[in-house]
């Protein structure tokens, strides 16, 4: 019949387009699987290669750099110490100050 508008909420489509979905689902599931499979056959002794491959890519930092950057981070918590016991003592004085046990 002309100028009917479909029953369902899909728009008369029904439900063929989700079917493809799921079938590309499927197949990436599959090829994931099949990739770990495939990455699984390494032997321990191409592993450490590998291993070894890499760590020769990592700039290591100089001693130097070292004892700047732990210098830095005690400098870093000290400075945010102060600053929590700063905001405490207020926000501890401020609610003294409301509740009036302050005297």
């Amino acid at each position: 019949s002309i100028g009917r508008a479909p029953v369902s909420k899909t728009g008369g489509w029904g439900f063929e387009a989700l079917r493809s979905c799921q079938l590309t689902v499927q197949r990436i599931c599959r090829w994931v699987l099949w990739s770990d499979l495939m990455m699984a056959k390494t032997s321990p002794f191409q592993f450490i290669q590998q291993v070894r491959q890499e760590i020769t890519k990592v700039t290591w930092p100089t001693r130097k750099e070292t004892t700047i950057t732990t210098i830095m981070v005690f400098i870093m918590v000290a400075m945010a110490a102060v600053f929590f016991l700063i905001v405490d003592k207020i926000i501890s004085e401020m609610i003294q100050l409301v509740l009036g046990l302050g005297n």
